[in-house]
């Protein structure tokens, strides 16, 4: 890879840091979720600074070439990160259908009470 190349990745990657940073500290975005985007963030760093390590992997692991061991771990991460926000929805989905049926059987006990009175 040309050093034009991995300079420009390594600026990317490293704005992209800083920004998932900045959205952190404004409150934007929940630390637990901006984990894997930093990890992910720094992961690819590593690797820019230091090219071998994933020649190194995709030669172990029997690749023919690193582009295809990029591609399948870039498929795997993109994977995990789907998986991490369907459950985050899930949960959401799940907590806003509970406060939707506690608001309702509020506003069922504030009719019976203004009945009564």
């Amino acid at each position: 890879m040309s050093v034009v190349i991995r300079i420009s990745a390594a600026a990317f990657f490293l704005i992209f840091l800083i920004y998932v940073l900045g959205l952190v500290s404004k409150g934007k975005l929940q630390l637990k979720y901006s984990l894997l985007w930093m990890v992910l963030c720094i992961a690819i760093l590593i690797c820019d600074a230091f090219p071998v390590i994933p020649f190194w992997f995709s030669r172990t692991l029997g690749f023919i070439t690193p582009s295809n061991f990029i591609l399948i771990v870039a498929i795997a991460v993109l994977f995990a990160i789907c998986l991490s926000l369907s459950i985050a929805v899930s949960r959401l989905v799940a907590a806003v259908k509970n406060l939707a049926q506690r608001v309702a059987l509020l506003e069922k006990e504030l009719k019976d009470a203004e009945k009564t009175d």
